[in-house]
This record gives C-alpha cells, structure tokens and sequence, in this order.
C-alpha cells in the first residue's frame, strides 16, 4: 500500500516541505526562538533555497527511492543533497557579499548551518515516520 501512494513526486513534495520548515526553524533557532529578524527577507530567501534544494534534490535523485525503503544509499543520497544545497546556496551567499546584487539575500552562515543540520534529521526522520506508518499490522 505504501508504494502506491509514494510517488517520486510525493517524496519531492514532503521533502521540499521539510526544507521549507527546517529553513524557517533554523531562523527561529538562531535568532533564540524569537521574531527579532526580518522577515520580509525570510520571505525571499525561501523560495531562494527552496529552488536550490530541488535542484540539489534531481542531481541526487535522493527522492527516486520508495518511501519504506530507508537503505544506506538513500540516507547517503539525501546527506549528498543537503550538503550540495547548503554549499551552493553558501556559495551564492559569498558572491552576493562581494557583488551586493540582492539586498535580500544576505543569510548569515550559521543560519545555513543549523539549516543544514534541521533538513538532514528532518528528511531522514520523515522516511522512518512513513516507514512505520505504513508496516502492515
């Protein structure tokens, strides 16, 4: 029953979901659980590391695998993806500094660290989690 509802497109989904809330948490966490950033910049960074996440994601077809199946080469697929993410959207970080071409678009390093951190345990634990949920009884 699991392989039938866990599309490639439904992995993506969830995954780019994950990414989406570990990013907002790793604001959150950074700045000691309060509000004192801005967020009209959050709010154009998102879809920022959203887009490279995906792409991150299709190098690494770290969303190919069925859900329940949660093998070494999926969790080394999807540490794969989140270290190529965090690398490039630090490296576009760094020639944004240097070129100040985005306003926007200026995320402090640790943001990405503890971003990185977030979606990893994130993206493994929603493997395990549909994994069990979808056992037979």
């Amino acid at each position: 029953m699991a392989k039938q509802f866990s599309s490639k497109w439904l992995i993506l989904g969830i995954d780019l979901l994950t990414i989406a809330i570990a990013f907002v948490l790793a604001y959150f966490i950074r700045f000691n659980l309060s509000m004192n950033f801005d967020v009209s910049k959050l709010v154009w960074q998102l879809p920022m590391v959203l887009l490279i996440s995906l792409i991150a994601f299709v190098i690494s077809g770290s969303f190919k695998g069925v859900f329940g199946e949660t093998a070494v080469r999926y969790s080394n697929s999807i540490f794969k993806a989140v270290c190529v993410s965090s690398a490039l959207i630090i490296l576009l970080i760094l020639i944004n500094r240097n070129l100040e071409v985005f306003t926007w678009f200026s995320i402090p390093i640790s943001i990405i660290l503890i971003y990185s951190l977030l979606s990893y345990i994130g993206l493994l634990g929603s493997r395990y989690i549909f994994k069990a949920i979808s056992r037979p009884v």
